[in-house]
Formats: C-alpha cells, structure tokens, sequence
C-alpha cells in the first residue's frame, strides 16, 4: 500500500461531487518555468482565464498571479492543478498557499466484476468535512488490485489507519485531499512522476495538516 486514499471512479462513471454555479467550458494558458499548457476543460462556474504561474527552484515553493477570478466567490478557495500537480489556496487573483500535490495515475482495473478508473475528477467541489488522523476504510480494488479476496463491506479489515496520513480533506464522491506516509513521491519535483494516486490529492502530512487549518467547511475546490 502506498499511502492512497482515493477511491477509484468506475468507469464511465462521471465524478460528481456539489457544484458551485453553471458548468461550462473555459480555456485556460498556464505558464511554467516557460512551457504552456492550454484548452484545459474546466467545469463549475470558471471563467476562461490566463495563468501565468512562477515556482520556486526548490519543490513547495510557487506563486499565482491571475488576470481575473477563477470562480465567482467572495473569499479564499482552493485550486488543483492537474498539468503541474500542484494544490493552490487563491484569493482574488493571488496566491496565498501551494504546495506539490500527489494525483490520479490513470491506471485502469477490472475484477470481481467491477471496473475502475484511477484518474482524478475534474470540476468544481466543496470541503464537505474534515477529519483529523482518518482511518482508510478499503474499498474492493484494493484487494482485486492484489489478487486478494473481497471482505463484506463491514468486515474490520477494510480499515487502515495511517494510509491517509495525519488529516484529510473530503470533497465528496470518494475524494479527499489527504497526506501520505510517502512523502517521497509527493516531493519529486518532476509533476508527472507525481501521478501517483488512485484519483484522490495526496499531500505530505505537513502539507495536509496545514491545508486543514486554512480552509472552512463549504470552502469551493476547483480541480482542472
């Protein structure tokens, strides 16, 4: 076990976690380190927007700078970017938090007549609840993913403490943002060898504990 929370999507299944205002498309330039990356598709109520975005030299480290709002929302809240694997709190067009972010590899699995997509959902969420020091109840790909039995869903032994880390973040529909006790993949400053999760937001442990005391229940997250 590598310390992933997320539960997988089946497939052809679309995530749907509460959505804040109309979805519709939006096109979206980002600029790291010089390389871009554009037409992302962003569900909710995004606005096509340019992103120009400078890190660090050392991974953790990152700013925003956005021409407009992201979101129609009076306050901080939380951006996931996918092409950099990276987790932001934004507000008005600044950053005020990031850090490298663990997400879904993609892989796809099939067994015990189930199929599963680990890829992490884009849209528009909210921090439907916090928990800190979470217990993993396992669901079935996990023990399909390692030719092991299915337990009944009650059995005591889809419970794993630790696999989420210290703190996790739900956004409903199996999702959190959630720590690791695998920081080591999360620190890899290559963000596509950060593709490691099956659909969940892996942070390290600090990362996570952090993000917990900066964001509110209901507090909007934008994944794309």
């Amino acid at each position: 076990m590598t310390g992933i929370v997320a539960q997988a999507t089946a497939a052809g299944a679309r995530p749907d976690g509460r959505r804040v205002g109309r979805a519709h498309r939006a096109r979206a330039s980002l600029c790291v380190l010089a390389a871009v990356a554009a037409n992302a598709a962003v569900p909710g109520s995004a606005r096509p927007q340019g992103i120009s975005e400078f890190l660090g030299k050392v991974a953790g480290e990152g700013a925003v700078e956005l021409a407009a709002p992201l979101i129609d929302f009076d306050g901080s809240y939380v951006l996931v970017h996918l092409a950099t694997n990276r987790v932001y709190i934004i507000e008005g067009t600044s950053s005020l938090w990031s850090a490298p972010a663990g997400t879904g590899t993609g892989f796809r699995l099939a067994g015990s007549g189930q199929k599963w997509t680990f890829t992490t959902p884009r849209g528009l969420f909210r921090v439907r609840r916090k928990e800190k020091d979470p217990v993993w109840i396992a669901p079935d790909w996990y023990y399909v993913e390692r030719g092991l039995r299915v337990p009944p869903p009650d059995s005591p032994s889809r419970r794993i403490p630790g696999a989420m880390g210290t703190t996790a973040i739900y956004l409903g529909d199996g999702i959190a943002i959630h720590g690791t006790f695998s920081p080591g993949l999360i620190m890899n400053p290559d963000p596509e060898s950060r593709r490691v999760s099956h659909g969940c937001i892996r942070l390290t442990n600090e990362a996570a504990r952090e993000l917990y005391h900066l964001v509110e229940v209901g507090t909007p997250v934008l994944i794309y």
